[in-house]
């Protein structure tokens, strides 16, 4: 895992020379540490990295994901997650997209989670540089494998609602938060009983021109998760990041 966050940065850093001469691609890669409780307990090395397109046609976007922890050679927390989003007229107060999502983490109870979408975004209202809020709706058909064999199920459709919200609160703080819920529309009695409530908070402080601290929580909570593992998981997260 080490040797992958490693490949993984120096990647980073070499698409970014390319990417960086053109105005609409955008790139960033960042090193940081998190606290968890939940699953994991423990405070693990991160390591993102994303880069996007944008345009007032079609916007694309792609990231990554990289925690590791280990103490007296013994791994306690190790994942991977990535994901791939195509907007359309993102600028515009209706915006379609889909979206391709992966993430392995054992520890989560995931062999590995991969969840296609498609839906869209309604603006509500949107201040260049100031503030923009939205809401999104979205199907989801996620297909899973699990860590320890049991009788979940290996494919769910499920519906998600966003809200997102990012507001300016001063010259060099950036205040992100998203909300999603995803209930389950297998049956009717799902929608109420099989449902993901993921929240993400981030305070984005610009130290340099290009150099951001983040401080980022988060928080899931799943309804229905295998044996052994706990519904609810929470990070405090710091990260350094330079955005190109």
């Amino acid at each position: 895992m080490k040797q992958k966050i490693l490949f993984f940065g120096l990647l980073a850093v070499s698409l970014s020379t390319a990417m960086a001469q053109q105005d609409r691609w955008h790139f960033q890669i960042g090193f940081g540490g998190e606290v968890k409780s939940g699953n994991i307990n423990s405070t693990t090395l991160t390591n993102t990295g994303s880069v996007e397109r944008n345009d007032s046609l079609i916007s694309a976007s792609a990231g990554y994901s990289l925690i590791y922890g280990e103490k007296d050679k013994e791994v306690y927390d190790r994942g991977f997650s990535a994901n791939l989003k195509f907007d359309l007229w993102q600028y515009e107060r209706v915006s379609p997209f889909v979206e391709a999502a992966y993430l392995t983490n054992k520890f989560k109870g995931y062999d590995h989670k991969l969840s296609l979408i498609a839906g869209a975004k309604f603006g509500l209202y949107t201040l260049k540089d100031i503030c923009d809020y939205s809401l999104s709706a979205a199907y989801v058909s996620e297909f899973l494998k699990y860590t320890e064999e049991g009788d979940l199920r290996t494919q769910v459709s499920r519906l998600s609602f966003r809200i997102k919200v990012k507001q300016r609160l001063a010259d060099a703080i950036m205040l992100k938060h998203t909300t999603f819920y995803q209930p389950s529309i297998m049956s009717v009695s799902d929608f109420a009983d099989d449902y993901i409530v993921t929240s993400v908070t981030t305070f984005e402080n610009k130290i340099g021109k290009r150099l951001f601290l983040d401080f980022n929580f988060s928080y899931e909570h799943r309804s229905i998760v295998p044996d052994e593992v706990k519904r609810d998981d929470t990070r405090v997260t710091a990260n350094l990041r330079y955005k190109f």
